[in-house]
């Protein structure tokens, strides 16, 4: 038999706010936020929010309406921090408030249209940001013009070096 009750009209507007963010979002942890202090969710917030994301506890299964994945696996009390700016900033703000705090832990996350595992988000956490990654790429391609540069200096450095011993010394 199929369910006929009329759709909350506070839950479809909860689950329409849901798909905006999550429209604005590069990537979303999901997080069990069980023995979480108001005083500690509130500098969570901030942390989040100074990293380019955001912060909502929201019910399960209006996440999932509004993700489109009924197959997330989503058990107990969740948090999902929205990582606006870019897919890691927000993720590693949490990570590191959690690793502070010693409360919460990774649940699930969405990277573009797929789920990731806790292992998968914590991962994403830890890598670095994107001015990070782009000077280490710099720096890998600058490194082997520099090794030339030297190389080739080396030997006209040498060149010099020697045709000056050789008019210090007044060889003949």
């Amino acid at each position: 038999m199929h369910n006929t009750r009329p759709v909350n009209t506070s839950k479809a507007a909860r689950v329409e706010a849901l798909k905006k963010i999550l429209a604005e979002s590069k990537s979303v942890a999901v997080v069990d936020y069980t023995g979480l202090k108001v005083g500690q969710a509130t500098q969570l917030r901030k942390n989040v929010r100074a990293a380019g994301g955001e912060v909502k506890v929201e019910k399960n299964t209006l996440f999932k309406l509004a993700v489109g994945k009924p197959e997330m696996d989503l058990e107990g009390l969740s948090a999902f921090v929205f990582s606006k700016t870019d897919e890691v900033a927000a993720l590693q703000a949490l990570a590191e408030f959690m690793k502070k705090a010693g409360v919460g832990t990774f649940k699930a996350g969405l990277l573009g249209d797929r789920i990731l595992t806790a292992t998968e988000v914590e991962a994403l956490a830890k890598t670095p940001n994107r001015e990070v990654l782009i000077a280490q790429l710099l720096s890998a391609l600058n490194s082997p013009l520099y090794s030339l540069a030297y190389s080739l200096n080396w030997n006209l450095s040498k060149l010099v070096r020697v045709l000056d011993a050789i008019s210090k010394k007044g060889v003949n």
